[in-house]
């Protein structure tokens, strides 16, 4: 008999709970240097617990943000650790994303032909991960990344990469199909009940399709990718969004027309019903993702959509701190940070 796990949706929803207010954001952005934005974060939001040993007056930008960083993967461990549900292969996820990730910076710094800093390292995952974290963080050649993956299952994934004429690795190529094959592994996870299974699949198809959008326009708009490059790069999965209609997105000739044709999809119509703003296509198709990540975790009273939502709007919400950090660190305007601010 399969288990609920109520008792994990509803730790979800009362840490949701002390989710960072719009009014937080505002009073933030409006500090003037990185040390008060994490005494605030201290004083006023639930990271009080993360900061309560930091001195906020010498904290510097990388530490806070690296320490932010860092407590989704610890509240993503309690939850899943909570009920003891990460003994099931779906609830791994976030470990699985992380060696993808770690595997793909190691290739940028391959090309890059430069060596990865042992401090940029998530060390704190390195009891869990398939591989020792370290010892990728040494290498400095495709062959030899090859030769350290080949007992685990992203070697069958990437051996037929080979490097090109200007002996670079394709990154873009490697991400396709680390991520596809991501993808494949979570959906051959779900083993719930068919109701769980139909909601989890329906979030994760339609964010795979904003995913896709994003990426094709960032192709069509700053690199002029034709339709055939753009297919070529984009992960081979369909929500709302058939091969069929991707296809006729990607063969726009410039980027208004992208966002033109992309207007008349169930999405498009979605953002302008919304009144986000669909010229600002990237921006608006993230707050998207974020709305519907938002109404996965408040309708569902599932444990594998609740967790993956959350800890999704949980990543959403550092990832605004860091804009605002950042945005302070380098004097950039208020407005213009809170244009970066999804929510």
């Amino acid at each position: 008999m399969l288990r609920n796990y109520n008792a994990t949706v509803a730790k979800i929803m009362a840490i949701y709970g002390k989710r960072i207010r719009p009014q937080d954001y505002t009073e933030m952005m409006n500090k003037q240097n990185v040390s008060e934005v994490a005494e605030y974060l201290k004083r006023n939001t639930h990271y009080n617990e993360l900061l309560s040993s930091i001195d906020t007056n010498t904290i510097h930008r990388g530490m806070l943000e690296n320490l932010l960083r860092r407590s989704v993967f610890e509240t993503y461990m309690r939850i899943t650790g909570f009920e003891h549900i990460s003994k099931q292969e779906f609830y791994n996820y976030k470990i699985l994303q992380t060696e993808i990730d770690e595997i793909l910076r190691c290739i940028r710094f391959i090309n890059a032909k430069s060596q990865k800093l042992i401090t940029d390292v998530p060390i704190y995952i390195n009891h869990l991960t398939s591989f020792d974290l370290l010892e990728l963080a040494k290498i400095t050649d495709f062959n030899e990344l090859l030769t350290f993956l080949k007992k685990t299952p992203y070697y069958d994934v990437l051996k037929h990469i080979h490097l090109g004429k200007d002996g670079l690795v394709d990154v873009t190529k490697c991400e396709t199909l680390l991520r596809s094959y991501y993808i494949e592994r979570l959906k051959s996870s779900l083993h719930f009940k068919k109701s769980d299974v139909e909601q989890f699949v329906m979030f994760l198809d339609s964010d795979i399709d904003f995913i896709n959008i994003i990426n094709a326009y960032r192709l069509t708009a700053f690199f002029g990718a034709s339709d055939e490059e753009i297919e070529r790069d984009m992960l081979p999965f369909y929500g709302k969004l058939s091969a069929a209609k991707q296809k006729e997105i990607y063969s726009a000739p410039n980027s208004e027309e992208f966002i033109k044709r992309f207007s008349k999809t169930y999405y498009g119509k979605q953002m302008i019903e919304n009144g986000y703003d669909i010229n600002s296509l990237e921006q608006s198709a993230q707050r998207m993702r974020y709305k519907y990540a938002k109404l996965m975790l408040k309708r569902s009273s599932s444990a594998p959509v609740s967790v993956y939502s959350f800890i999704f709007l949980l990543e959403i919400e550092v990832q605004n701190l860091i804009s605002i950090i950042e945005g302070i660190r380098y004097g950039i305007e208020v407005n213009k940070i809170a244009s970066l601010i999804i929510m």
